[in-house]
């Protein structure tokens, strides 16, 4: 063996000079192409608010009426338009808190599937629990991105209580109940739970049963979401479960 500045190398890796080393500005990362891509299409939806006077708002803003009759992409279009400008500032600075980093972490297919489940997991809440009520935001998925968060981390042997981020959950779960607060709470709740529901497939679950694949498992995410579509179309074609 060759002695090195940390440890000792074989000899024939030492003679071919395989060895490289990481430091944090050449440590390889994956770059969040998809947390800056949503970020750039709510600024341009917002800006399409802006432009046609709210026209692009009442298209696209959820409703279970709505949805009832047939505008289906108000589950998705919701997600990208907001209430004003505080309200856009305040969810690209969360997506970038959360998004950016989870998406360096697990990959744009991950992110991808945690983003739409909490998406998805904040108008099916919505739409059962408060039909009648409009509603806008990037806010569930941006806290689907921190319930997926607190499954890795559950996975990784810490408790969200002890970590910031359950300072986070109680926050956002706890200021729309307020008086006089316009933010959605079921909104909240259900991103919430949509993400970490995405979040124990990819990461939890695997890391207390490692013969699954993980290929399955990624199947499993999609299938959580177009579950969670179809559901909140069904729940809205039969008048939500609380008006």
């Amino acid at each position: 063996m060759s002695a090195a500045s940390v440890g000792h190398h074989c000899p024939d890796c030492a003679k071919g000079g395989s060895q490289q080393i990481f430091t944090a500005r050449n440590m390889p990362q994956s770059q969040p192409v998809l947390t800056i891509g949503i970020m750039a299409t709510c600024v341009a939806a917002y800006l399409g608010q802006r432009a046609t006077q709210g026209a692009l708002t009442n298209d696209g803003f959820l409703i279970g009426p709505a949805v009832a009759n047939g505008e289906y992409w108000r589950i998705i279009t919701s997600a990208f338009l907001h209430g004003g400008m505080m309200h856009i500032l305040f969810n690209l600075w969360a997506l970038w808190v959360f998004g950016k980093p989870l998406e360096e972490a697990v990959g744009r297919l991950k992110f991808g599937i945690i983003y739409l489940a909490g998406l998805l997991g904040g108008a099916f809440a919505v739409v059962a629990f408060n039909f009648l009520t409009p509603t806008l935001g990037a806010s569930g998925a941006v806290l689907g991105c921190a319930g997926a968060l607190a499954a890795l981390l559950w996975a990784r042997g810490i408790k969200i209580w002890e970590t910031p981020l359950g300072f986070i959950f109680l926050l956002n779960l706890g200021l729309p109940l307020l008086p006089g607060t316009n933010i959605s709470f079921w909104g909240h709740f259900g991103g919430m739970v949509g993400g970490f529901l995405a979040g124990w497939l990819l990461y939890l679950l695997p890391s207390q049963r490692r013969d699954l694949p993980m290929a399955g498992l990624i199947g499993a995410g999609a299938a959580l979401c177009v579950a969670l579509a179809v559901g909140t179309v069904l729940i809205a074609n039969n008048g939500g479960l609380v008006g």
